[in-house]
C-alpha cells in the first residue's frame, strides 16, 4: 500500500510540473502562458519600478506590490516643484531689491541702451496684474519698477504712434512721462494702493486694448493719480500734491480736469469745478 501511495504521489507531482511549464494550446493563442521566468515576490516591485513605461512597467503595479514604492517619485517631484517655486520667488525678490537700489542711485541705463526689463522683473509685474497681491514686495522697491516700466512703455508708444500734441520746444517725456513717474515715486503711502493691479495690467499688456498713445496715457493717468493721492485727504479738503496736479494739467492740455460732484438740493443746478 505504501508503494502504491508513493507511486501515485510521484505521478501527480510530475503532472503538476508539466502543467506549470506547458502553456495551454501548446503555447499559442490568447491562452498562452507568459514566457518570462517566474520571479520571486519580493523582486516584483523593484522590477516594475526599474522597467520603463515602454517596456510594460507600471507605477500602479509597483505601488501595490511594493508597499507604495511607486508613490515616492511623485512625492519627490512635488517637493522639488515646491522648492523651485520658493527659490524663484526669493530670486525675484532679490532681483527687485537690486533693481530698486540701482534706480535710487541713478545707475539705470538709458531707455535707448536698455529698452526692456529682464524676464524676472517682467514676471513681477505680470504676477501683480494677475493676482492683485504684491506678495511681500516692498512698495518702495515695487514703485521704482513700475515707474521704469511706465517710461519704457510710453517711449515705445510714442515711437509708433505720436498722436498727442505737446507744446513747441517741449519733449513728450517732459510733458507727459515725467509727471506720471513723479506721481508714482512720491512717498505718500506706506504700501501699494488698491489701484496697483489695474496699473500693472496696463503695463503688462499695453497693447491689449490701446493703440493710441494719447488714450493709453489717459488710462495710465487714471490709475497713477489714484496711486499718488489719498482719497481721504481729498475728502478732508486738502490740496492735491504738486506732482499730481502737474500730471493732471499735462494730461488735460494745461487745464485742470473737472468732475461732477453730488450737491445739496438747494445747489443742484450747477457743476462745481475742483
Amino acid at each position: 500500500a505504501q508503494a502504491i501511495l508513493a507511486w501515485a504521489s510521484r505521478g501527480w507531482h510530475k503532472r503538476g510540473v508539466a502543467m506549470a511549464e506547458t502553456p495551454p494550446n501548446g503555447g499559442e493563442g490568447q491562452g498562452a502562458w507568459p514566457s518570462s521566468p517566474t520571479t520571486a515576490p519580493g523582486a516584483t516591485a523593484a522590477a516594475v519600478v526599474a522597467s520603463p513605461a515602454g517596456a510594460g512597467g507600471s507605477p500602479a503595479a509597483a505601488s501595490s506590490d511594493g508597499g507604495g514604492v511607486g508613490c515616492a517619485p511623485a512625492a519627490a517631484a512635488a517637493t522639488s516643484a515646491m522648492g523651485d517655486g520658493g527659490a524663484a520667488a526669493e530670486s525675484a525678490h532679490r532681483g527687485l531689491l537690486e533693481f530698486a537700489e540701482s534706480a535710487k542711485a541713478g545707475a539705470l541705463p538709458s531707455i535707448a541702451e536698455s529698452p526692456h526689463l529682464n524676464e524676472e522683473l517682467e514676471g513681477i509685474i505680470r504676477e501683480v496684474a494677475s493676482t492683485g497681491a504684491t506678495n511681500g514686495y516692498p512698495w518702495d522697491a515695487l514703485r521704482r519698477l513700475l515707474a521704469r516700466k511706465v517710461e519704457l512703455v510710453l517711449a515705445e508708444f510714442w515711437r509708433e504712434m505720436p498722436d498727442m500734441k505737446v507744446q513747441e520746444g517741449e519733449s513728450f517725456e517732459a510733458a507727459a512721462v515725467e509727471p506720471l513717474t513723479r506721481c508714482i515715486l512720491e512717498p505718500r503711502r506706506e504700501g501699494a494702493p488698491f489701484t496697483v493691479q489695474r496699473l500693472c495690467e496696463l503695463l503688462a499688456e499695453p497693447r491689449g486694448v490701446y493703440k493710441s498713445t494719447r488714450k493709453y496715457l489717459y488710462a495710465l493717468q487714471r490709475a497713477v493719480l489714484v496711486v499718488s493721492t489719498d482719497e481721504a485727504l481729498d475728502v478732508a479738503g486738502e490740496p492735491q500734491s504738486a506732482a499730481a496736479a502737474a500730471a493732471t494739467a499735462a494730461m488735460s492740455g494745461g487745464a485742470l480736469a473737472t468732475r461732477k460732484r453730488k450737491l445739496p438740493p438747494e445747489l443742484s443746478n450747477g457743476v462745481v469745478a475742483e
